[in-house]
């Protein structure tokens, strides 16, 4: 059982390992950092989500979004394949904010049920 499990789970791990690759490999930890949670300066992308995360980063490819930060942002994205995008968004969709992980396992009464 434990195996199909696996199997069946195995294309979004590899995924988001893919997404995590590339989110490195293009330095968008370089602005977001490493842990996607961002700083005064720029914005948190750790659980966004997936939809959100392809169409922003889409329109900065397309030159379709104008504001103070697509200026930065258009260089980066034109890089990026469709499938990247994908892969990003899925990446960063999916990561967890451990502070509030670590606040929720220690109040889990779901043992006293």
């Amino acid at each position: 059982m434990k195996k199909k499990i696996l199997i069946l789970f195995l294309p979004f791990i590899l995924s988001g390992m893919e997404g995590e690759k590339i989110y490195t490999k293009y330095g968008c930890y370089g602005c977001h950092g490493i842990d996607a949670k961002g700083n005064s300066t720029f914005p948190k992308l750790i659980g966004k989500s997936k939809n959100y995360l392809i169409e922003r980063l889409k329109g900065y490819k397309n030159e379709t979004i104008n504001s103070n930060r697509a200026d930065m942002m258009k260089p980066y994205a034109k890089n990026l394949s469709y499938k990247d995008i994908e892969l990003i968004a899925e990446y960063l969709s999916n990561l967890k904010d451990e502070k509030k992980k670590k606040y929720y396992e220690e109040y889990d009464l779901s043992d006293a049920m």
